[in-house]
């Protein structure tokens, strides 16, 4: 295996890895979500165990967590594919600019 085809496939791998843990992130997020959404309204409300005998006072904390966690890797997703975002916005664009009557210039 030569050294190019090494690195290919460690960005591959990294990619997927990114991938794999943002779904988990958001499904994570939704599902703490949903948790305080059904949980409870009122003043006693944060005390009341819920899922997995946690209080909705600490689904909220997972809750917060999750979301820093899943914006940290969302921003890591960005980063790693940052000249693949930029190639198909600019395709995107292109492809606008060619099918309106309208010239954008």
């Amino acid at each position: 295996m030569n050294n190019n085809s090494q690195k290919s496939n460690i960005k591959i791998y990294i990619r997927a890895v990114i991938a794999v843990l943002l779904i988990i992130a958001w499904v994570l997020v939704a599902f703490s979500g949903l948790i305080l959404w059904l949980a409870p309204e009122g003043r006693q409300s944060g005390r009341i165990p819920l899922l997995f005998d946690l209080t909705k006072s600490e689904w909220k904390d997972i809750h917060l967590w999750l979301a820093i966690a899943t914006l940290i890797i969302t921003l890591i997703h960005v980063i790693v594919d940052w000249k693949t975002l930029r190639a198909v916005i600019k395709y995107m664009v292109s492809a606008h600019r060619e099918n309106t009557d309208i010239p954008c210039d």
